[in-house]
């Protein structure tokens, strides 16, 4: 998510100008007679894609931003489940959990360039902050590949912790934004592995019970681990690596994100449909918890941090919430099983990945993509089955 530049002649193009503009747009279209896409979105420029992974049809989806139109459907490997994108977002990485193997595609030719063999069940991954190299966690092996992208080869498999039973893994990974450590929540061991990205050695420190994501100040001050089973937040001093204190939550604490101007933390609550503010500081909760919809998995901010998206995956809608007055102030629905969401580099929509049923019959999921000048849904495409992670990219 990227803030907008200033103008040419030092005019300042807000997001709301660029939503106007588009809404113009789309209205000037409908009275022109202009033909609108299938997804019910005006067919303009294309300015970025959206690639989806579709976990159980072994494929990736490439979107138009624009159009909502399907560009290309990418067979992978087996069971994609997490994707990445390169910093110049010329190529995406994904996991395919049930092949070994990390598929790269080529974000402008929508191919798979080359398939990179890793030890089983990788999942979460990310790219370290010089965009040289990519670390994927493996569910159950205890171990993190690091992958040189230049090469594309494994270059490093870091051991976190000694094989756990099926069942207890490790989970999420983030970077700390000066690059020094990559941090792994790892609910086997109740621990947050700090995994130094130049020697490769781990620290453990330790958080609640079955720590599943972390989230980390803009200022690289603090980390802060969502306890799953804990109900808790874990607060930890990055410099020392030490626990700064533990935040209640509600039951079954999952997603986290910090507010990009490092004032609040929010968690999501799955079991309650609540989401929890807290002082990152102080580590003072700020309000009653808030209530949003069921099964509430993963929370995002925009740009400013003025909102949060939590995407209710047991409600099929989406919360918009107002981070200054911490209420809920539009509840969008969407079609089954809403999971992930991501905004285009504009902030003007928001698109949210629709996993569909997860017991047979199993039926294809979609995108929603939904207008932020109105918050309401502007488009929906149809995928393949169980549409998961995704990641929005605009090649440079």
């Amino acid at each position: 998510m990227v803030r907008l530049p200033e103008g040419q002649f030092g005019c300042r193009i807000t997001s709301a100008t660029l939503r106007y503009l588009a809404v113009l747009a789309i209205g000037i279209a409908l009275l022109a007679g202009l033909p609108l896409s299938s997804s019910g979105l005006a067919k303009t420029a294309t300015s970025g894609k959206v690639f989806v992974c579709n976990t159980l049809s072994n494929s990736v989806s490439a979107v138009d931003a624009e159009t909502g139109a399907v560009l290309a459907t990418i067979p992978v490997g087996a069971s994609p489940i997490r994707i990445v994108k390169s910093l110049d977002g010329r190529k995406v990485y994904t996991s395919n959990f049930l092949s070994a193997s990390v598929s790269v595609i080529d974000t402008v030719n929508l191919i798979v360039t080359e398939t990179i063999p890793v030890t089983q069940k990788p999942q979460e991954s990310d790219i370290t902050i010089d965009g040289t190299r990519l670390f994927v966690v493996h569910h159950h092996s205890q171990v993190v590949s690091v992958i040189d992208l230049a090469t594309n080869t494994v270059i490093q498999v870091v051991p976190i912790g000694i094989p756990p039973a099926p069942g207890k893994t490790a989970t999420d990974i983030a970077f700390t934004p000066d690059g020094r450590y990559a941090l792994v929540p790892n609910y086997a061991k109740n621990v947050v592995n700090f995994i130094d990205t130049t020697t490769y050695a781990v620290t453990d420190v330790p958080t609640g019970e079955q720590p599943r994501r972390v989230a980390i100040l803009p200022n690289g001050k603090r980390a802060f681990v969502a306890n799953f089973v804990g109900d808790s937040v874990t607060a930890v001093n990055v410099r020392r690596k030490t626990v700064a204190g533990t935040v209640p939550t509600g039951d079954a604490s999952r997603g986290i994100a910090v507010n990009p101007q490092g004032n609040q933390v929010f968690v999501t609550n799955v079991n309650e449909g609540t989401v929890t503010v807290f002082d990152p500081n102080t580590l003072a909760v700020l309000a009653p918890a808030i209530r949003i919809g069921n099964n509430p998995w993963n929370i995002i901010f925009n740009a400013d941090g003025s909102l949060a998206i939590a995407s209710n995956s047991g409600s099929d809608t989406v919360s918009v919430i107002d981070t200054s007055t911490l209420t809920v102030i539009h509840t969008i629905d969407c079609d089954n099983g809403p999971f992930f969401s991501v905004f285009n580099d504009d902030q003007s929509k928001l698109y949210v990945s629709n996993a569909g049923p997860i017991h047979p019959p199993l039926e294809p999921g979609s995108l929603t993509i939904i207008g932020t000048a109105t918050w309401t849904v502007i488009g929906t495409t149809p995928l393949e089955l169980q549409p998961f992670d995704e990641t929005f990219v605009n090649p440079q």
